[in-house]
């Protein structure tokens, strides 16, 4: 992957936020459009946290000796190579219309051989477990902006104190301070990636297929373990969409509460 490539493709995901910028000050006034702009934040923020994810994938096959996903030409920022048609447009919007109660999809997976990896099962774990590390990693990345960028906000807005917030289908309070729009998209872009990126990095981690914890877990299962999984996993997002819409997985989201309530905790020591 040359960096210099991707440079338009990250200037693109940098101008997004720009639009939203101009937007606000026509809106603010009007939470209902204030909330779609807010959802508008959260559908950018999932997608590239779900575009890095990819991206780590492919860089994790790379080093272990398969270049599937480079030859493929995954191995880049640019949204459009990671658009699944079904899982990225058609799911969601069903979703959307079905009134479900939460709303899920996928990118196209990054292609992979495993036949070209040096060392089973070491680096089909490794490839695995690269998914949710990229997830987590932005999540902490997001979190110490969040705290850096908002200390020196209340340090010059005392009279606007900013917390973390991470109700993130509630816009963000911001008072009456110059530059309003800007402090309202960096601190709702930076909420809504800390909070996204655990529930992935944790959702991905379930040992059920097509997810990566699957790969983890057919690591370490006897042979006819795997075998059955890999039957299952034509029907796995299926299964998945109804497990989480019957809410029979939130056993496996309680790391991501508590990790939650640690950055709370965390935060209130630096911003109050």
């Amino acid at each position: 992957m040359k960096i210099s490539r991707q440079i338009p493709y990250l200037l693109l995901w940098l101008t997004i936020p720009i639009g939203f910028g101009i937007i606000y000050p026509y809106i603010d006034h009007n939470p209902r459009y204030l909330g779609w702009l807010t959802a508008g934040l959260i559908i950018y923020v999932l997608f590239f946290s779900v575009v890095v994810h990819e991206l780590f994938h492919g860089l994790a096959a790379r080093f272990c000796g398969d270049y599937t996903a480079e030859d493929s030409g995954r191995l880049t920022f640019n949204p459009i190579s990671h658009v699944s048609v079904v899982g990225t447009i058609f799911v969601p919007l069903a979703l959307h219309l079905l009134h479900a109660s939460m709303i899920f999809g996928w990118a196209k997976p990054v292609p992979f051989n495993p036949i070209n990896l040096r060392h089973h099962p070491r680096d089909q774990v490794l490839l695995a477990l690269s998914g949710p590390f990229s997830n987590f990693a932005l999540s902490y990345i997001f979190f110490c902006l969040y705290i850096i960028i908002g200390t020196a906000y209340n340090h010059f807005f005392p009279e606007s104190i900013i917390r973390l917030h991470l109700d993130i289908m509630s816009p963000i309070p911001i008072g009456d301070v110059p530059f309003g729009p800007l402090w309202f998209i960096i601190f709702q872009i930076l909420s809504i990636g800390i909070l996204i990126n655990i529930v992935l990095g944790v959702f991905n981690l379930i040992p059920f297929p097509p997810l990566d914890g699957s790969w983890i877990l057919k690591a370490v299962l006897p042979k006819k373990a795997t075998v059955f999984f890999g039957k299952i996993q034509i029907l796995g997002f299926i299964l998945i969409i109804l497990a989480v819409q019957f809410h029979l997985l939130d056993l496996f989201f309680f790391p991501a509460g508590i990790a939650i309530g640690l950055l709370h905790y965390v935060s209130v020591f630096f911003l109050g």
